[in-house]
Parts: structure tokens; sequence; C-alpha cells
């Protein structure tokens, strides 16, 4: 196996450790939930006046890392597939394509194993209760991505941070707040944060 080969087995090893990982933090906060205060390092989630001061806002950042760890777990899983077409395209002979789909087929398990979205949802559903129920009564022409789409506004994500969650390109992002907007019947000065604050 030559250098580059062997580079390129490291980082992959040192990729699949981190997803583990981070999946084993995700569930572990999912089934334990940590009543903690914020750090530093938590200065990527928007905070308030009394930001971690009563439950309501506990669970609101709960919500919210919850949403950002899907998407943290998205881009590793992206980066690894990234890795392995190149190591598919260089046609190196040390590595057959049936350890490559070997390995893109543990990835995909990974992912599929944690379906982040009905975490989310229940997590959601307790701090925000009848908000989908009631946002689509509403709006019933809404999609379940444009519902998803307004769960992650309600707890105040950017569009960075939804886009993350989501898996899909800031254009996405850009097309589902015009459709939203569009089936809200909303004027130019309306906010789309506004309204689905009321629900």
């Amino acid at each position: 196996m030559n250098r580059n080969n062997r580079k390129l087995v490291r980082q992959l090893e040192s990729l699949k450790i981190q997803i583990d990982k981070l999946k084993e933090d995700y569930l572990s906060r999912i089934s334990t939930p940590p009543a903690k205060k914020p750090s530093p390092k938590d200065s990527r989630l928007p905070t308030g006046p009394a930001a971690g001061d009563s439950e309501m806002e506990r669970k609101n950042r709960q919500l919210i890392e919850t949403a950002l760890q899907a998407g943290e777990q998205n881009t590793l899983y992206k980066t690894v597939t990234k890795m392995l077409d190149a190591l598919q395209r260089s046609g190196k002979k040390n590595f057959t394509l049936n350890d490559l789909d070997e390995i893109r087929k543990a990835m995909d398990n990974i992912r599929a194993k944690t379906d982040h979205w009905e975490i989310f949802r229940q997590q959601f559903s307790s701090v925000y209760p009848g908000f989908f129920d009631n946002l689509k009564t509403a709006y019933p022409n809404l999609t379940k991505t444009e519902v998803r789409f307004c769960a992650y506004l309600r707890i105040h994500l950017n569009s960075q941070q939804i886009a993350s969650a989501m898996d899909i390109s800031r254009e996405a992002i850009r097309k589902n707040r015009y459709r939203i907007r569009k089936k809200m019947e909303l004027k130019i000065e309306d906010s789309l944060e506004d309204t689905i604050e009321k629900f």
C-alpha cells in the first residue's frame, strides 16, 4: 500500500471514529437529556436575556442542539462519502470496489439508524404542543418538508443551520421560504418568522 493510500485509510478510520462518537453522544443526550448551563462552546446557539433559567429555555436549547447534531452528522457523512468517491475514481489497485462498497454501506447504516427528524419532532411536540396540528389546520397545503422547515424556524435556527439539519442547499432554503410565504399569502412586509411564532 503506497503512502497516499495509507493516508486515506487513516483519514477514513479517523472519520469513522468521529461519527461513532458523535452518534453515541447524540443518543446518550436524547435518552438522558442533561440540565446544563450554557458554556462558551454553546455560543453558536441562540440565547436570550434569561437563557437556561427556565425549563422552557432548557428544552428549547435541547431542541436546537438536536437539530444542529443532525447537521454535524450529515456533514461528517458527506465528508466520508466524498473521500470514498475520490478513492473509487483514483483506480488504485490496492483497494477493491467490494471493499469500498462495504465501507459505503456501513456509513449508510450509521446514517439510517438514527431518524433525526422523528426524534426532533417528539421533543419539539413536548415543548410546543399543538404546533404541527395548528400549523397544518391553518395551512393544509404545506408539505412535510415545509412543516419541518417551519419547526426549525420556530426555534430560531438560521438558514445555514437549517440547511445543515435538513441536508439541503442554501438555494433550497430560499425556495422553501418562498413557497411557504406564498402558501401563507404573506405580504412583502410580513415576517415569516413572526407568523410562525404565533403557532
